[in-house]
């Protein structure tokens, strides 16, 4: 059962969340299939399911590393959570951080970011390109980059992550650019968010 304490941690341990680069010992970077326009529909499966936990939260942290031009981005999901909802899209069970963790997890993880998470910077619509994951407690955080990023002026973003697995999922939504620092919470109401920047 997932604890208060848990949470705060979601909320708090974001600093070491997005590495200035990918760990050393993350794999290669691939790109990620480009999810559905982030202004486009998308078919929201049934009914929630009955997995009975305290808290359903999602936290991204969304980072402008102004040096290399390029968004960093990390998604810290429960672990729990995250692996039934690949098991519920027909893949297997993961079995994260443990001895006996499926040998193709990476693909998984990125296969379901990308078909629940996109993003329009500047009006225009990015790929997302998958850095690794990380332990974190009872999270996973999920990384992933978007390139190419030379000014930030507005971004769009669509988060579906987990909502068709529990209609109470909140997903926090964190972006420090520029010294700029916003936030935005979207559910299963409300999916897609817009924050400016510079004005």
């Amino acid at each position: 059962m997932k604890t208060l304490g848990v949470l705060l941690c979601l909320l708090t341990a974001t600093a070491a969340a997005v590495p200035a680069a990918v760990p050393a010992a993350a794999p290669v970077p691939a790109a990620v299939p480009a999810a559905a326009s982030v202004l486009g529909p998308a078919a929201v499966p049934g009914p929630a399911s009955a997995y009975a936990h305290v808290f359903y939260v999602s936290i991204t942290r969304v980072k402008w590393n102004v040096d290399v031009a390029r968004l960093d981005v990390s998604v810290r999901i429960f672990t729990d959570d995250l692996e039934e909802a690949i098991v519920a899209k027909g893949g297997p069970r993961l079995r994260l951080w443990t001895g006996q963790a499926h040998a193709d997890r990476d693909r998984h993880v990125s296969d379901y970011l990308a078909s629940r998470l996109a993003f329009r910077v500047n009006g225009v619509d990015r790929q997302l390109t998958y850095a690794g994951m990380e332990d974190a407690l009872d999270a996973t955080a999920c990384l992933v980059q978007i390139t190419g990023v030379d000014r930030v002026e507005t971004i769009e973003v669509e988060n579906r992550i987990l909502i068709e697995m529990f209609d109470t999922q909140a997903n926090v939504m964190r972006f420090e650019i520029g010294g700029e620092r916003k936030y935005v919470n979207l559910s299963k109401k409300t999916v897609t968010g817009t924050v400016r920047f510079g004005s």
